[in-house]
């Protein structure tokens, strides 16, 4: 076998290798994996959890307390001591203090703090768990946006290279009329000038993909040592209700309201618990304390611990909690409230959105076929000779007008689809179902 031959075997075989080690994900697995891989998502669901154990803590003070013990003290008795000719003398003992004990209490009342305790807990914690959705909701809409931003770019640098070769192929005609005396020689620099043009647009355009990619592992949240790459998904047929239902859907399934929504009952019920501290505040407990070995002169007690306190002086502060509560309060109602003018405003924008890419798509497809054909005649009169080559440049701009509009309304037309879920509020179950009916 010749060297030649042992070469392009062995670059065969790297690239089966290369493909081999390479990943082709979909944009269902894009988005799986950035909720798996993204930072943001742990955080989310790390809050979520210590909400969650913060709820347990709590309600755990409803439970009777059971503590085991054990103590043991040396020390030291100083008493004083008479002794027969020796008067008032200073006599020192060591005393050992040794006990077990086994103690049994139980909240029996506390003016419904706990109860309230565990309420707001709960409010909170329901609230993470809006917040994890709503942050795995943004992850899914950015890494979609992202995915149709790369497949746009991809589709720009094959464009480019289209327009190279146009170039190259409008080069060769004036070349070819000059040397047969038809054309010019400014035709020959006129298309030598596009063809360098082109060649600078290319590599523009090739650079805009590498970074296109580079933003989408960011947000997938995946090493460089990944290696991945990206399909074109099936053309999809979406046809969203109309906007007065998608308003009612966003706000019937956006995680941001309710999330929201448990934040003002968080507040409300941080008012009630400062309201109590501004009144007298009682307290019932009960113990039971049992001693098995101990120097105690007894081995068991038990008690019922009343206690009932009230603020006479304190600086102002449960007063000023209060206040803070009340506002905290307002200050929820008016999140509240603008969380909903925001979804609204959402809809209505990527719901118009989506109009307009729809439209653009069908008119720019029809402005492809009407310059494509425009360009191929204007190529063929020129080497007739019955047309300058201004004209053909000119047609093949417009072509690559034309061209350019229709990817970037193809893939506008992704975008918004994805955006118009987002701000519906049902992202989060449509990559769901995706991924199961694959799986």
């Amino acid at each position: 076998m010749s060297k030649k031959a042992i070469l392009l075997v062995t670059i065969a075989g790297a690239i089966a290798v290369a493909s081999a080690q390479q990943r082709i994900l979909s944009l269902d697995e894009c988005v799986l994996m950035a909720w798996g891989e993204q930072p943001l998502v742990a955080i989310a669901e790390k809050n979520l959890r210590l909400a969650e154990e913060r709820v347990k803590s709590i309600r755990a003070n409803l439970f009777p307390q059971v503590l085991a013990g054990y103590q043991f003290r040396r020390y030291l008795s100083t008493r004083i001591g008479f002794q027969i000719g020796v008067g008032q003398v200073q006599v020192q003992e060591p005393i050992e203090f040794k006990e077990t004990s086994l103690t049994i209490s139980q909240l029996l009342f506390d003016t419904f703090q706990t109860p309230l305790q565990i309420r707001q807990a709960k409010a909170q914690a329901n609230a993470s768990s809006q917040a994890y959705e709503r942050t795995r909701a943004e992850i899914a809409l950015q890494v979609a946006q992202q995915y149709f931003e790369v497949l746009r770019a991809r589709a720009l640098v094959k464009l480019q290279e289209r327009v190279l070769e146009r170039a190259k192929r409008l080069l060769e005609a004036a070349e070819a009329g000059y040397k047969a005396g038809t054309a010019a020689k400014l035709d020959v620099l006129r298309a030598q000038v596009q063809v360098r043009n082109a060649e600078v647009d290319l590599l523009a355009a090739q650079n805009q993909e590498k970074v296109a990619i580079l933003t989408l592992r960011n947000l997938m949240g995946v090493g460089d040592d990944f290696l991945f790459d990206i399909v074109e998904p099936a053309e999809e047929r979406y046809q969203p209700p109309s906007l007065t239902e998608c308003l009612a859907q966003a706000l019937r399934q956006r995680p941001e309201i309710r999330e929201a929504e448990w934040q003002r009952e968080s507040a409300q019920t941080a008012k009630q618990l400062a309201r109590i501290n501004t009144l007298p505040v009682v307290n019932i407990n009960g113990s039971y304390n049992r001693y098995p070995s101990t120097t105690r002169i007894t081995d068991k007690e038990w008690a019922i611990n009343f206690i009932v306190s009230y603020p006479i002086f304190d600086g102002g502060r449960v007063r000023a909690e209060l206040e803070q509560a009340k506002l905290q309060v307002e200050q929820s109602e008016l999140n509240l409230k603008r969380t909903l003018d925001n979804i609204r405003l959402q809809v209505q924008q990527s719901y118009s959105n989506w109009q307009n890419a729809f439209e653009r798509l069908n008119a720019a497809q029809e402005a492809v076929k009407e310059a494509s054909e425009t360009a191929r005649l204007t190529e063929e009169a020129y080497k007739a000779g019955a047309v300058s080559l201004i004209d053909v440049i000119n047609s093949q701009v417009a072509l690559a007008q034309a061209e350019t509009q229709e990817i970037q309304a193809r893939y506008d037309l992704y975008r918004a689809i994805y955006a118009l879920r987002y701000s519906l509020g049902e992202i989060n179950k449509y990559f769901a179902q995706k991924v199961n009916r694959s799986q």
